[in-house]
């Protein structure tokens, strides 16, 4: 059986590199999109020269780095990915994280960490049909979002929800546009930012991509916001839903007790009239 180009005995009391200590990542691995192109070596360092046959320890004497922390990933990543680490360090996840913020997104938040698929595969968090899913893990969290000072909306998801992007694909249509399709993929950026794509000066070219609407980057994009304002839940019922049936049931209640007392009123006037003609 080979792993990561090494070659593990069928013998279990051969200890092999890696994958004695981390089998189940070994083999998350070989199923990911890096497999065959970079070793375990090239993320957590060491030996690269032992391979084989070999006891785990020997393999960390040198330059053994071990988990790359949140700060320092882009430089592992960057070795392969020069451009797109290059955009992520412009995005606001990037900055947050400069700012000390750990909870905001890194590389492997949202492509994972040994299970690396490509973007292509539906099983992977980035594909189109799932990335929105993956947004709102940390968008729809209100200690992230909101108990960390963030003062970003919750139920970001739910929102997407109700727009005709999403709603289309629910119908049997194709996927429309998902957040990365606005926000960006990498360089995301915050609304109030000049070069943000959902900035409203940038709105008409975002919009007026040519797989979306192209041409209404030549004219001036207004209108609601594609997120509506955040749901509110009591008793898992949707308090936006409960206020607005209310309404119309208060409406419909007091139009009917008008339209009642009218009746009554002709009514009375009738039988006062006939009484009348009957004296």
């Amino acid at each position: 059986m080979i792993l990561t180009g090494v070659a593990v005995a069928e013998d279990s009391n051969v200890d092999v590199s890696c994958f004695h200590c981390h089998s189940k990542q070994v083999k998350e691995f070989d199923k990911s999109v890096h497999f065959n192109h970079i070793l375990c070596t090239d993320c957590h360092g060491g030996d690269k020269k032992l391979s084989g046959s070999v006891v785990s320890l020997d393999v960390m004497t040198r330059n053994f780095t071990g988990s790359p922390s949140q700060e320092n990933l882009t430089t592992f990543c960057s070795k392969c990915h020069p451009q797109v680490t290059a955009d992520y360090e412009k995005s606001i996840h990037w900055k947050k994280i400069q700012e000390g913020r750990k909870e905001s997104a890194s590389c492997t938040d949202c492509h994972g960490i040994h299970n690396i698929l490509s973007s292509k595969n539906q099983d992977s968090p980035t594909h189109l049909d799932r990335s929105s899913l993956m947004c709102a893990g940390c968008h729809e969290n209100e200690t992230k979002m909101q108990a960390l000072y963030y003062g970003i909306q919750t139920d970001r998801f739910d929102t997407y929800k109700k727009s005709y992007h999403y709603k289309s694909y629910m119908s049997g249509g194709k996927v429309l546009a998902t957040c990365s399709d606005c926000h960006e993929n990498h360089d995301t950026k915050s609304e109030d930012d000049p070069e943000s794509a959902i900035n409203p000066a940038n709105l008409p070219t975002t919009c007026g991509q040519s797989d979306c609407h192209p041409g209404a980057k030549n004219v001036y994009v207004y209108g609601g916001k594609v997120h509506e304002g955040k749901s509110v839940s009591l008793f898992f019922i949707d308090v936006k839903t409960l206020v607005t049936y209310f309404y119309i049931i208060m409406i419909l209640f007091e139009l009917s007790f008008t339209f009642g007392l009218i009746f009554l009123g002709i009514s009375s006037n009738f039988r006062i009239l006939r009484r009348k003609n009957h004296e």
